[in-house]
Parts: C-alpha cells; sequence; structure tokens
C-alpha cells in the first residue's frame, strides 16, 4: 500500500509540472514551430558578368525577404532572377510568429569572359583586314569555352576543297567572325579562338563550323540572338512582306514546257525559312505562268538531290523546254542540294544528253555566277541568270520595310529571286509588254519563256527601260553587296 502511495504521488507531480509548463506556454503568447528554410539555392551558382541567376527557397513562413535589393519575395516558396555584377552573398530571412531565421547564398561572378570579349573587340577586330576596310561584319560568341581535345571542322562536305580542321590542345574560347553577314554560304569567315590570358588564332573557313560533331544552333539563326553578338556594323531586319501568290492572263505558247523549282537546303541549315519563303515565291509564279501542256515539279530538302532525274523525267514526257531553278548553298562551281554536292560539270553534261531541248537555268546560291562558264559552252542552253558572280555571296531579303533604298520593301526570300520573279510577273501581267516578249522571241528564234528570263533579269536591276523597268529591284546590288549576272544566246542588244 506504502509503495502505491509513492507512484501516485509521482505521477502526480508529473502532471502539475506539466499543467505549470502549458499554462506558462499560453499566457507569454508563444505559439510552438517556428520558421524553417527547407532550400535556398542560386542557379547557376557561377556566372560570367552580365547573366541572371534564379534565386529559389522553400519554407513555412508566412513572409519572405531577401536583402541586396531584393525584398520582400512570395511566400512560403518561390523564385526570382537577379543580375548580380560582382560577386555576391543572399540573405533570405523567413518570418512566422515564432520568429525569424536566415540563410545564405553566393553567387560567383567571373569577369573572364567580359576580358576576353574586350580582347577580341579591341585587339583582334581592328586588326582583321576585312573589318579595317568597312565591310560587312558580324562577330558571334560561344559563352562557355570548348574543352581541349574537341574537333572544330567547316560543316561542308564538298569533296575538292580543304577545310578547317582543328583539334584543340587546350581550353578555348570559340568566336565566329561572319564577314558576309546573312548571305547564303559559302562565303569568307573566320574561327577565333581565345585563352584566357588573351592569346588567340585564327582560321580563314567558308562555312559555319561543327564542334565536337554538332553545330552550335546560335551560329546558324537567320538572325542572332542580341546577346550573342558581341560587335557587328550591320543590323539585319527580317523582313514582313509576304509569299506572293500571282494571276496572269493565258499566254500564248507553242511549247511543252517543264519547271523545276528545288529548295535545296535541309530544315537544320542556314537561311532554310528564306530559302522556303524563295521557293514558294517561284513556284507560285510558274505555276501561274505555265500552259496547259506545260507540268511544274517542285524538290525540297532531301527531294533535291533527284534534280538530275528530273530532267530525264521531263525529256521522257516529251517537254522541249526545261527551266530550272534552284536556290541553295554553294561554292564555286558546286551547288548543295538535299545535303549531296552537284556540279557544273554535272548540269553540263546531263543538259548535253538532249541537245533537241532547250535549257534555261536559274541559281540563287552563293557562286552562282560561276555556272555560266560551264553552261553557256552548250548551244541548247538559251538564257542562265544568277544572283551574283562567281567570287560573291547570294542573300535573302533582309532590308527593312520601308527602306529609303528598298523600291520592292514588301519582299520575301531570296532578295535576287523576289527582284527577278517581280519583274517577269510586270512584263507577264503587261499585254504589251508581252508582245514585246513574244517579238523578240521570234526574230531570234528562241523560246518565249527564254527571253521572259532573259529580259526579267535585266529588269531586275532596272537596266530594261524599252519595257518600263528602270528600278534596280535587288538591294544587295544597290548597296553593293552583289552584282546578279547574265547569259543569252542570243545577241544584244534588242532595243
Amino acid at each position: 500500500m506504502k509503495g502505491i502511495v509513492q507512484i501516485f504521488k509521482s505521477n502526480l507531480k508529473s502532471y502539475l509540472i506539466v499543467l505549470i509548463l502549458i499554462f506558462l506556454t499560453g499566457c507569454s503568447g508563444i505559439t510552438p514551430g517556428g520558421p524553417v528554410i527547407s532550400s535556398f539555392t542560386a542557379e547557376p551558382a557561377i556566372i560570367d558578368e552580365g547573366d541572371t541567376v534564379t534565386l529559389s527557397w522553400v519554407t513555412n513562413a508566412t513572409t519572405v525577404s531577401i536583402d541586396q535589393g531584393v525584398g520582400i519575395v512570395t511566400a512560403p516558396s518561390g523564385s526570382i532572377t537577379v543580375t548580380p555584377t560582382e560577386t555576391t552573398t543572399y540573405t533570405l530571412t523567413a518570418t512566422n510568429a515564432a520568429g525569424s531565421v536566415t540563410a545564405n547564398v553566393t553567387v560567383t561572378v567571373s569577369t573572364v569572359l567580359q576580358e576576353i570579349i574586350d580582347v577580341v573587340k579591341k585587339d583582334i577586330l581592328p586588326n582583321i583586314p576585312e573589318v579595317q576596310s568597312g565591310n560587312p561584319y558580324r562577330c558571334l560568341l560561344l559563352e562557355d569555352p570548348i574543352p581541349a581535345g574537341t574537333l572544330i571542322e567547316e560543316a561542308s562536305d564538298l569533296p575538292i576543297k580543304a577545310k578547317a580542321n582543328i583539334i584543340l590542345e587546350e581550353d578555348r574560347y570559340f568566336f565566329y567572325l561572319d564577314l558576309a553577314p546573312g548571305s547564303f554560304y559559302a562565303h569568307p569567315v573566320k574561327y577565333l579562338l581565345v585563352d584566357e590570358e588573351g592569346n588567340h588564332e585564327e582560321y580563314d573557313a567558308s562555312w559555319w563550323p561543327r564542334i565536337g560533331g554538332q553545330v552550335p544552333a546560335s551560329l546558324i539563326k537567320d538572325i542572332p540572338d542580341q546577346e550573342d553578338i558581341i560587335a557587328s556594323n550591320i543590323e539585319l531586319v527580317s523582313p514582313i512582306g509576304t509569299v506572293m501568290d500571282y494571276i496572269l492572263p493565258d499566254l500564248v505558247s507553242q511549247w511543252s514546257e517543264g519547271f523545276i523549282v528545288v529548295q535545296g537546303l535541309m530544315t537544320t541549315e542556314n537561311l532554310y525559312n528564306a530559302s522556303v519563303d524563295t521557293y514558294m515565291n517561284v513556284i507560285n509564279f510558274f505555276k501561274a505562268y505555265k500552259n496547259a501542256f506545260s507540268r511544274v515539279e517542285g524538290l525540297v530538302q532531301s527531294q533535291a538531290a533527284q534534280v538530275l532525274d528530273t530532267i530525264d523525267q521531263m525529256v521522257e514526257e516529251g517537254k522541249s523546254v526545261i527551266t530550272i531553278y534552284i536556290i541553295a548553298h554553294g561554292d564555286v562551281d558546286w551547288v548543295s542540294l538535299g545535303g549531296q554536292w552537284f556540279s557544273a560539270t554535272q548540269f553540263k553534261n546531263k543538259m548535253a544528253l538532249y541537245p533537241d531541248v532547250v535549257f534555261n537555268f536559274m541559281l540563287g546560291s552563293c557562286h552562282s555566277g560561276s555556272f555560266i562558264n560551264d553552261l553557256s559552252a552548250l548551244t541548247n542552253v538559251c538564257a542562265v541568270e544568277t544572283a551574283c558572280t562567281s567570287d560573291e555571296g547570294a542573300w535573302p531579303d533582309y532590308d527593312e520595310y520601308g527602306s529609303a533604298n528598298d523600291v520592292n520593301p514588301s519582299d520575301v526570300g531570296s532578295e535576287w529571286t523576289s527582284s527577278i520573279i517581280e519583274a517577269m510577273d510586270n512584263i507577264a501581267s503587261d499585254s504589251t509588254k508581252m508582245n514585246s516578249i513574244y517579238t523578240w522571241a521570234n526574230n531570234y528564234q528562241v523560246p518565249v519563256t527564254s527571253m521572259l528570263i532573259c529580259e526579267g533579269g535585266f529588269g531586275a536591276v532596272g537596266a530594261q527601260p524599252t519595257l518600263g523597268l528602270t528600278d534596280n529591284l535587288d538591294l544587295t546590288s544597290v548597296i553593293g553587296w552583289s552584282t546578279p549576272s547574265h547569259y543569252c544566246s542570243y545577241e544584244y542588244p534588242l532595243y
């Protein structure tokens, strides 16, 4: 009995203590469950100057704030971006009725990249002759250094041309200096490799780079992101025009013709979208132009490699005149179609197989003028029109709508192509002008289409006053970037 009494007294004492604690807690106003910061992070924690960081937090607090000028943020959790200009420690304070707790995170700001950019802008670019001369240029940056052992090569498989081929011996930053920014390839570029001490190497190239087996997406955008451009003396503006639909009157023709319109770029290649617009513009025109006995065949992307076979098919169908239009990347005497290279000699040899067929050839690639010497040697080639000479680049339409120098600001696609198609449409839509084409074609015993293409070529650059075409529609020709080239098998002048 005595033991039971002792146990009772002991338990009673414990109960009294608990009751006292409860009473004191209630009287003081203290609430159990203080604030907790489950996480506070910075991603990334190391940045180059000018980059942004995302601060994220998870708490059980009712109020959350961050110092360094950030202030009150969402509670209990959330994220916010900051752009520190120097290495900075951020302190998060989480508060509820029970009190406050803090947590810190540090963002390290590296100035190495900015110092390297300054070296490129102040020491390297001013000493490059093309930059000194004031020619158009644009220099792009890959922000992350390329590790040692990486292979850098030109993303061109042209079989007869030596390519830049570099294996890095140490980590380097990569700068892409485009010396004809925005034009179709091939054209002069430089690969600039710079280490953290500012030492650099320059490599001449003609194509965008493949780095570690991949082409950096930022380097092949039609209009690069501003943050990727470290220096440029030109601003390219995307066109806001639209692909045209054409309505032409019925045209008199005694020919059964074939029209082959080729878009040779793959979706991963630079200027793909501009090439698609160009292709649609041309195919729409020839569909409106052709007669009931003629056929228009479009070949796009990988189908473009079938162009020579398509010539065979049209000959088998009895087409007596075949016009070939190609928009693609090219080099001297070569053009890339659907990922395969075709030479001017291959086209010449194919056309030579069919001496009774008249051929017209229109080429919108860089160095397209080089095809004229090969094709003009054939007596059955009547008209050859190219976007530029053999040593120049061809350009998409980058002009700003309403530019004082731009006669046709609503055009899209290839600048030269839109110009020659507009001139041909101007002629074909006017019965008086078209009657002149018929007369000249009859006098020189050439197909009407051949005559139209030749006169459209002259009209595109304002050199056909007899037909009232005196405005140079090709802005890149106006400002001296390219020189559209012509070959017509008959004697000039006609007027």
